[in-house]
């Protein structure tokens, strides 16, 4: 298939690449800064450019099948535009080339667990929620803006990231909260993301993915 992927320099969205071409498949990458992706943007399509600027967003999804978007700014607190802009600028780039399918990856800490899960929730509610509260709050209206978009969509929640490897082996939950859930290699993000881009069960739907 043919992948236009957003945040290509950061962990996930360099496994989505490496894993991707591993299968043949086609890559269009957007980078600000295309040097970061060393060797690995001698093997792809790069765009140069920001995800804030719609004609180069245009750029990179042209031609695409499946657009995943990796968006993030790290653990950095401060206001940002990158997730809910930077989405809205795909989605307008998806919808005026005519492509369907778009994955992506937000955080399943945005959405509270239930109380009497006590460990998760007091985490979320009193470190996560208080310490990202910028970051989280431009998160979901990236999310609102996805769901009331005409496109086949799959958010993806992930748990806390880690640089394990790809291992294929891990637990989701389609349109539920997964209990338990502390932590996922960004390999195995990139894994789902790509396993089930031909997913029609997920179209339109919320996951959670952890181990």
């Amino acid at each position: 298939m043919r992948l236009a992927v957003f945040g290509a320099t950061g962990g996930t969205g360099r496994s989505v690449i490496e894993q991707a071409l591993g299968v043949g498949d086609k890559v269009t990458a957007l980078a600000r800064r295309p040097e970061a992706l060393g060797g690995l943007g001698e093997r792809i399509d790069v765009v140069a450019g920001d995800v804030l600027d719609p004609a180069a967003v245009g750029r990179a999804v042209a031609g695409a099948e499946v657009v995943v978007s990796a968006l993030g700014i790290g653990m950095h607190r401060h206001a940002t535009t990158v997730y809910s802009q930077g989405t809205a600028n795909i989605v307008d780039a998806m919808r005026a080339e005519g492509a369907r399918r778009l994955m992506i990856v937000s955080t399943a800490s945005l959405e509270l667990p239930a109380p009497r899960q006590v460990a998760e929730w007091v985490v979320a509610r009193f470190l996560l929620h208080r310490i990202l509260a910028k970051p989280y709050a431009d998160m979901t209206l990236m999310e609102e803006r996805v769901r009331s978009s005409e496109v086949d969509w799959t958010l993806v929640r992930a748990a806390r990231l880690t640089k394990g490897a790809v291992t294929g082996v891990y637990r989701t939950a389609l349109g539920e909260k997964l209990r338990g859930g502390w932590s996922i290699s960004r390999a195995d993000v990139a894994h789902y993301l790509l396993t089930h881009a031909a997913d029609t069960t997920t179209f339109r739907r919320t996951v959670e993915i952890a181990y």
